[in-house]
């Protein structure tokens, strides 16, 4: 089908607008963001989340961030207690985790800022900037005194790149477009229970 498509634009000295969106919406994308791997803990009366993050970028949003476009990366928390008459777990706490990465051309850096924090950390590759975040080690959760240690809980986590922190001009074409959809199906893991 692409052949054809790419056969027609050839010919066609102004190809209609529908086949040039069509031939963007099929192209394949190689970004990935997923959730490998996650596990809690407690420890000193806080449950803390361990858990390996791949964000993979695509080749528009790549492009964006080294032309100076500040991409914003959401790491989604929520812990629900299971409820055994009900259908609908209750959500007993949810957090949002905001990052900001940014490139700097004249030191040749990339940046992360934990927004949360404040906390900023640099590195030279986007490769090892990106393998770091997705590094998640003894974050802490939730307070054991919280919990009901009679209860089952389940953490959920999904990642995400957030559109609505983009540029106006580039955000409207963000929504329409499969490179700018980046987010990961949700990862559960059980909250462990009390020792």
């Amino acid at each position: 089908m692409g052949f054809i498509m790419l056969a027609y634009l050839k010919r066609a000295s102004r190809p209609p607008l529908f086949f040039v969106l069509l031939l963007c919406w099929s192209a394949p994308i190689l970004a990935d963001f997923t959730v490998d791997h996650a596990y809690t803990q407690l420890k000193k009366n806080v449950y803390l989340l361990n858990a390996n993050l791949n964000y993979t970028l695509s080749d528009e949003a790549s492009r964006a961030l080294h032309n100076g476009v500040t991409l914003t990366l959401v790491l989604h928390i929520e812990i629900n207690r299971k409820r055994k008459w009900v259908f609908i777990d209750e959500s007993v706490a949810e957090l949002k985790q905001h990052y900001q990465l940014k490139y700097y051309e004249l030191s040749n850096q990339y940046i992360i800022v934990n927004i949360n924090t404040g906390l900023r950390e640099s590195y030279t590759s986007l490769y090892h900037a990106l393998k770091e975040l997705g590094h998640l080690k003894n974050f802490p959760l939730i307070d054991k005194n919280i919990v009901d240690q009679h209860s089952d809980y389940s953490v959920h986590l999904r990642i995400a790149l957030d559109i609505e922190a983009l540029p106006a001009p580039l955000r409207t074409v963000a929504y329409f477009s499969k490179q700018w959809r980046l987010t990961s199906e949700t990862y559960v893991c059980p909250l462990q229970p009390h020792k």
